[in-house]
């Protein structure tokens, strides 16, 4: 339950210690996972061409597992990237969460520093917000991680022989 609501999640999503439940986002869990397919995929193809390069399989053979291997380095692309673009649609969301929580805060501040707020108002206001802030800013920056890895994974432009 977060906030009052209940959340549903898979087994994969969630960890728990003693003390904590922790709720792996799922973008973050798939992100993971579509990094070490994708590296798995690519460590395939080059072993398979240092076994055609060493004579150790037959050419045939390696043309039909090629074909095999290409087909879904090419279908995991494609789902990285649908991937990539939900988690810059969700980046672009919490990067505006974070911008109007952050304009709220500034403005208790500044009704503050102008007189229009007591000290027991501002306080009011930095608990309410801080709250929500510093795990919003931790996603952006795990989302922000997330990507460049993404992006650094994923081929500019697909060439497979």
């Amino acid at each position: 339950m977060v906030g009052g609501n209940i959340l549903a999640a898979k087994a994969r999503q969630i960890a728990l210690t003693p003390k904590t439940i922790t709720l792996t986002p799922e973008w973050k869990v798939e992100s993971e996972d579509a990094i070490s397919e994708l590296t798995t995929l690519r460590k395939r193809v080059n072993a398979l061409e240092s076994l055609k390069d060493t004579k150790e399989i037959d050419g045939e053979i390696y043309a039909e597992i090629l074909e095999a291997q290409k087909a879904g380095y090419l279908e995991k692309v494609k789902s990285v990237e649908a991937l990539a673009d939900s988690m810059k649609a969700r980046l672009g969301l919490i990067t505006g969460q974070i911008s109007s929580l952050t304009r709220y805060l500034v403005n208790a501040k500044l009704g503050h520093k102008s007189g229009e707020l007591d000290e027991s108002s501002l306080r009011l206001a930095e608990e309410s917000i801080e709250p929500s802030l510093r795990p919003l800013i931790a996603e952006r920056n795990d989302l922000t991680a997330s990507m460049k890895t993404l992006e650094k994974i994923l081929p500019a432009r697909v060439s497979l022989n």
